[in-house]
């Protein structure tokens, strides 16, 4: 029973396009915590972007602007700008821009820990 669920579990990580591609979106939040909304992709959409705009005016405190969305290209990246900086995150997995612009790297972290979770509760419960 145990090699089944193990099995099926490694099935599932396995099969990414199965169902349909999923993102974060939300438009001009000042936090992140305000950007957990999913939603349902287009078809045609291949990319979750995070595009974070630095409106601060003080040096040493910085304030910015985060929107998150589906698209079916990556835009241009980083682009500096007169007063404003924009940064530009593309990531190809569902649901990979959950923290912001260093998502790419965080759902990596995230997904690891939710299969090692499985793994262990499946052990544990002797299933």
């Amino acid at each position: 029973m145990k090699t089944t669920l193990v099995t099926l579990l490694a099935a599932v990580l396995c099969v990414e396009q199965a169902y349909p591609f999923m993102c974060y979106v939300c438009q001009d939040q000042e936090s992140n915590k305000n950007c957990l909304t999913i939603s349902m992709c287009a078809k045609e959409d291949k990319y979750c972007v995070t595009v974070r705009n630095n409106i601060g005016t003080e040096p040493n405190k910085p304030k910015y602007i985060i929107s998150k969305m589906c698209s079916p290209t990556c835009p241009a990246n980083s682009q500096q700008q007169i007063q404003t900086y924009q940064r530009v995150s593309c990531c190809e997995k569902p649901l990979c821009n959950v923290n912001g612009v260093n998502s790419k790297q965080s759902s990596h972290g995230v997904m690891s820990l939710g299969v090692l979770a499985s793994i262990t509760y499946i052990f544990a419960c002797g299933l």
